[in-house]
């Protein structure tokens, strides 16, 4: 457990010098795959992008560098497609017995046993998915499953800001036809005009704290400060006569004073 934790810290700290850098998306996701890796001692970590509707492997440690850019898997098909139509995780120690298991030749991955992988995940979908294969089976450990699933975090708003997946139009949104919308009317009536739809350009330039220590505290202390609310709320009179209400606030309590949750913030 000790070296899990350690290697997740490494991938973190990794990320944040990759992402202060000045590089270009492609190398940033060059260099990620290789932190990563290293880290968890594992001898392939890939990143696919959704582009052009399929899954795209953009960036590899391990794999054949000559697949880069031309192996594409569709939604559903393999374990990585499996993970983006799913948007879920998989950890694997035998990754060819799952049903979904499907060799890529070009990639020369068929002596790989482990597999994990999380989805890159936008607004709700999956843009892509980030995975790690080990030659000896093995289940990766839960918070090297976490540190993946922040750095996916992370990885969304690089790849969308740099333009490298598909547009939600572009991944079958009812761009076109008709639809019916529920509304609240203001005057009854009927109307006819362009229904337009607005999708705000919000470009988050620094995905990675520069002081590090300074916003783990801030946690820390909003931790403490959300725990002293809730006992408070929780304490009063009218909150100790049974009922919904109270129940909810034990749930708030529950989720507040759970340590893996706090870990994974």
């Amino acid at each position: 457990m000790e070296s899990a934790t350690r290697s997740a810290r490494n991938i973190l700290t990794g990320l944040h010098e990759v992402m202060a850098s000045k590089n270009h998306a492609q190398g940033k996701l060059n260099h990620v795959v290789n932190i990563i890796g290293e880290a968890l001692s594992s001898e392939v970590c890939s990143i696919y992008l959704l582009r052009d509707g399929a899954l795209e492997l953009f960036a590899t440690r391990g794999l054949n560098q000559a697949a880069v850019h031309i192996t594409r898997l569709g939604l559903g098909e393999g374990l990585v497609g499996t993970i983006a139509e799913n948007v879920e995780t998989l950890n694997l120690d035998e990754a060819a017995a799952h049903p979904n298991f499907r060799y890529v030749p070009e990639t020369g991955e068929e002596r790989f046993h482990s597999f994990a992988g999380v989805p890159i995940v936008r607004s709700e979908s999956a843009v892509g998915v980030l995975a790690v294969q080990h030659v000896e089976p093995r289940k990766y450990e839960e918070i090297e499953i976490e540190a993946l699933q922040t750095v996916a975090m992370v990885l969304s708003e690089l790849i969308a800001n740099a333009d490298l997946i598909d547009e939600p139009s572009a991944r079958g949104g009812n761009e076109t036809g008709t639809i019916s919308l529920t509304g609240l009317p203001l005057v009854k009536g009927a109307a006819a005009g362009v229904a337009i739809f607005h999708q705000p350009n919000v470009r988050i330039e620094h995905t990675v704290a520069e002081d590090v220590e300074a916003e783990r505290q801030r946690v820390y202390s909003a931790f403490d400060k959300m725990r002293e609310q809730i006992d408070r709320i929780a304490s009063q009179i009218d909150f100790g006569t049974g009922g919904e209400h109270e129940e909810v606030i034990a749930t708030y309590k529950m989720f507040a004073y759970d340590e893996g949750w706090s870990r994974r913030i």
